[in-house]
């Protein structure tokens, strides 16, 4: 799900090489109003593409994504096109100058060279990998569009299983990389080493895969999942009678569209995946929120009112002036009736101008209007449903019910789900579950959980 921080939500990065030399760590200070907030850009190079991952350490944030950027003639330029963010600088000597911008609002950040020290990600596989790993590319009937991943296989003769991973929201990179964790790239490793083949790919739009992700829906998701699997099943190296699909939180809708509607699925593994509406998910989320800055039971309750009929106009968004009109209304009313937001200091006009940007997106509007239930009263194959205790993103007890409850009125007795005491979102064994100790937390996800997935699926396709 997403994540939103104080004007920093980052995105999977590609940077061109130049003549002069990018690499490194790059730090320096935003200023917005009274507050001071330390940015720090990691950059790399991989042959001739830079990649670069974002710091904002203030706000306990590390390891950010960034989506696409850019270094030409000492210029570096990257956005974040679905927050309305951008920072475009200068290189000189070993200074970046430029300007940091989100929603209409400009702030001065020069950035400098910085001794940085690398985040710990103690599960990261390291070279050499002790299997097969294949840079593929999967066009479109079309040709409009196509995507980018990597394809992992056993490194011994013979035809695999094989599992497709569906990442979850916004603009995923194919190892779902977010705070210097890479989860895709954790499960591919361990099923791999036990005999699976794994797809990971870029989202429409990012990285390296073509399209367009900010006009993306679900639909274009499902429809993106069902090519990498159907391309899967033309290898000679897959067994196209035991491919599957493994959904994490938003892609756990994803798979189960996919699973209804495609023939030969064989399985499916949904983590922390909604089994309730996109609004349901979205309202749940608010009120842990407003609990957590302690607001009072009945201004809780007259807000989720307020919220449930903002979310509930936007079903039927059809961008004419009168919805526009509506929609910043309800905004500036939240805005009045959330004092969070100016203990933040946050820009009032930056604040309803990037919430409404957000709000609009087909894709966002596409999530409110996900119904999982429906897809998955239809979904015949085994299907693994797990979540963790302290998810406060996908409540665990609630949507794993209701996952289960479609799935057995379809007819669908072949389930099993799970809770994992202490696990949060990103099944990491943690202390709250908050967003802000996902980077702190040097665990990528739990091994309990790693050898659960493997166990299930090796028996599932025996």
């Amino acid at each position: 799900m997403n994540k939103t921080f104080l004007f920093i939500v980052l995105f999977f990065a590609v940077v061109f090489l130049n003549a002069q030399d990018i690499t490194g760590n790059w730090e320096g200070m935003l200023e917005i109003q009274s507050t001071r907030l330390r940015i720090v850009f990691h950059i790399e190079k991989n042959d001739s593409i830079l990649t670069s991952t974002m710091d904002s350490p203030d706000q306990g944030a590390f390891g950010l994504p960034t989506t696409r950027s850019s270094f030409r003639d000492n210029k570096l330029e990257i956005i974040a096109s679905g927050l309305g963010l951008f920072y475009r600088g200068t290189l000189e000597s070993d200074s970046i100058t430029g300007t940091f911008s989100q929603g209409g609002i400009s702030f001065p950040l020069t950035l400098q060279r910085s001794g940085e020290p690398l985040l710990q990600r103690p599960q990261m596989p390291q070279e050499p990998l002790p299997y097969i790993s294949e840079e593929v590319i999967i066009q479109h009937s079309d040709k409009s569009f196509s995507l980018s991943g990597t394809l992992t296989l056993p490194d011994s003769l013979g035809v695999f299983p094989a599992i497709v991973l569906i990442a979850g929201s916004g603009p995923n990179d194919r190892d779902e990389t977010l705070y210097g964790h890479k989860p895709f790239f954790v499960i591919s490793d361990h099923l791999t080493k036990n005999g699976f083949a794994v797809l990971r790919y870029d989202k429409r739009g990012v990285g390296k895969s073509t399209g367009d992700y900010d006009k993306a829906t679900l639909r274009d998701f499902a429809d993106d999942a069902a090519m990498a699997m159907n391309y899967l099943k033309q290898r000679k190296e897959i067994d196209s009678s035991k491919v599957g699909l493994l959904g994490h939180s938003e892609g756990g809708i994803v798979a189960p569209m996919v699973a209804s509607e495609e023939k030969g699925v064989r399985l499916m593994v949904l983590m922390a995946a909604p089994g309730t509406t996109g609004i349901e998910v979205v309202l749940d989320q608010n009120e842990i929120s407003m609990q957590q800055q302690a607001m009072e039971p009945k201004t809780i309750e007259k807000l989720q009112m307020f919220n449930r009929e903002m979310f509930e106009s936007l079903l039927s968004w059809d961008g004419s002036e009168n919805h526009r009109t509506a929609l910043r209304d309800k905004l500036l009313h939240l805005w009045e009736q959330l004092p969070i937001l100016l203990k933040m200091k946050m820009n009032k006009e930056s604040y309803l101008r990037s919430q409404f940007n957000a709000m609009i997106k087909p894709g966002y509007r596409s999530f409110l209007a996900a119904d999982p239930a429906s897809y998955l009263e239809k979904v015949s194959c085994a299907v693994l449903a797990i979540n963790g205790e302290n998810d406060l993103q996908v409540a665990a007890e609630k949507n794993l019910t209701a996952i289960k409850k479609a799935l057995v009125k379809g007819g669908n007795d072949c389930t099993v789900t799970k809770v994992y005491p202490g696990l949060n979102h990103l099944f990491q064994e943690s202390a709250t579950g908050r967003v802000e100790e996902y980077a702190k937390i040097t665990q990528t996800i739990s091994p309990e959980v790693l050898s659960d997935i493997t166990n299930w699926l090796i028996k599932e396709t025996e």
